[in-house]
Parts: C-alpha cells; sequence; structure tokens
C-alpha cells in the first residue's frame, strides 16, 4: 500500500514551471521588467552538465581576474607537487645512507671473526674491497638524488 502512495505521489505530480525575467540592474523576478523583457531559459538549471552556448559570459575584467586565479592556483598546485617530489627524494637519500651504513656495520663485524694468517688476511681484504664498493655506490645514488632535488628546488617559485 506504502508502494503505491509513493508511486501514485511521482506519477500524478507535475513538474512546477515559472518563468524568471531579468531586469537590467541585475535583479530576477517572476514579473517582466518592461514590455520587451522574455523569460530566461532556464531548462539546464541543476543539470550537472550544461551547454557551453547556454551559460552566462564574463566580462573580461571578471575574465582575467578568473585567468589570474587559475594560474594562482595551477602554481600552488605545481609547488606543492614539487615540495612533494623534493620530500619523497630527500627521504629515499636518507634511506640509501642508512642501508649504507648499516651494511658497513655488518661488513665490520664480519672482519672481526678473521683469523691472524693469510686466509684471515685475504677474507678482510675482500671485506674492504666489498665495503669500497658499497660506499661508491652509495655514494653514485646519493648525488644522483642531490642533483635531482636541486633541479627540483630550481622550479619552485
Amino acid at each position: 500500500m506504502r508502494a503505491l502512495i509513493i508511486i501514485s505521489v511521482f506519477l500524478f505530480t507535475a513538474p512546477v514551471m515559472s518563468e524568471v525575467y531579468r531586469c537590467g540592474d541585475g535583479v530576477y523576478q517572476a514579473d517582466p521588467c518592461d514590455e520587451s523583457s522574455k523569460p530566461i531559459d532556464l531548462s539546464n538549471v541543476g543539470s550537472v552538465v550544461a551547454n557551453e552556448n547556454t551559460l552566462p559570459t564574463l566580462s573580461t575584467t571578471s575574465e582575467s581576474a578568473t585567468a589570474a586565479k587559475k594560474s594562482e592556483i595551477s602554481s600552488y598546485i605545481r609547488n606543492r607537487q614539487i615540495e612533494r617530489e623534493i620530500n619523497k627524494l630527500e627521504s629515499r637519500r636518507e634511506k640509501v645512507l642508512v642501508n649504507r651504513d648499516q651494511r658497513m656495520r655488518e661488513l665490520r663485524d664480519r672482519g672481526r671473526y678473521a683469523n691472524n694468517n693469510l686466509a684471515g688476511a685475504t677474507w678482510q681484504q675482500s671485506l674492504a674491497q666489498e665495503m669500497s664498493a658499497i660506499s661508491q655506490q652509495a655514494d653514485s645514488e646519493v648525488s644522483t638524488l642531490d642533483r635531482q632535488i636541486a633541479q627540483l628546488r630550481t622550479r619552485l617559485n
């Protein structure tokens, strides 16, 4: 019974139509301002997508102010994206350094177990070469990240 009432309400209610007029001073009203007044087409009101031809046109001063505001907003968004990218790169740089230090510490700890003989000396030399390679790799990655960060900072306004 409830569903029948709801359906009948939707079927028998007609959309309310009213005409709206725009007067010369920018006031909108239901009654015509003068004999030459014509009603405004409000068929797109409430529509998500409006036809470009039916949209009101802005004055040139308003358009330039809008363009300046859009430019300011897009510049702000671009700068925020650059700052986020810089923060990511700096975080990655810090992780590279922490990882390098941890790997070096592990290799130093392994070197403590080397015996005072030829095999131990060979092993120590091998560990030193590995430590050197780790250091060079980390330095190379850090310098690349530093260059990327410097480039991004020059793009900031």
